[in-house]
């Protein structure tokens, strides 16, 4: 093999290659993550060009100031935008809940990572941190979504997410 058939084929795998690296994470955490539930919020979704899906909130996603550590309030107010942290989350009668709400990627535990958007009051006058966690699609089989809607619009879905070091992976739903 000449020269240039040797740089021609590295220019073709280098693509594929990055390509496949970027599958790794989503695969060995569907093979390997823990299956935990995490009961959703009530949410209005509409979009005719998406097909039937439901739009999904998480109660998990407007966690109590009070798990939040210091470190972590004063990081979000010395600066704007999207703050990394992880919430380490406990079992409560089979579902998930936020414990602590931290920096630092905790040793053990289940936990998940995501972005806090910022910490105000709720509807209700209660301080809480507004934590995404990029878990909020879920595709349907045709013909299904108006059921699944209203579900959704009653906070009546339970999500099934597989985890591991903090990724998450959406991998079913089902109605309470």
């Amino acid at each position: 093999m000449n020269s240039r058939s040797k740089q021609l084929l590295l220019a073709c795998l280098v693509p594929v290659l990055i390509l496949l690296s970027m599958c790794v994470t989503p695969v060995y955490t569907l093979f390997n993550g823990k299956e935990i539930i995490l009961q959703t919020m009530p949410v209005d979704p509409s979009d005719l060009f998406r097909g039937d899906y439901v739009t999904l909130r998480y109660e998990a996603e407007e966690v109590p100031k009070r798990l939040v550590e210091k470190d972590v309030v004063e990081k979000r107010q010395d600066g704007w935008g999207e703050l990394e942290v992880y919430v380490l989350l406990e079992e409560k009668s089979g579902i998930y809940i936020p414990a602590k709400v931290t920096l630092e990627e905790p040793d053990k535990g289940i936990y998940l990572k995501g972005k806090l958007n910022y910490i105000d009051k709720n509807n209700e006058g209660q301080e809480i941190a507004s934590i995404g966690y990029s878990l909020d699609k879920y595709y349907l089989e045709d013909n299904t979504g108006k059921d699944w809607e209203k579900a959704s619009t009653q906070g009546k879905i339970l999500a099934k997410i597989k985890v591991n070091n903090g990724y998450g992976i959406l991998t079913n739903i089902e109605m309470q």
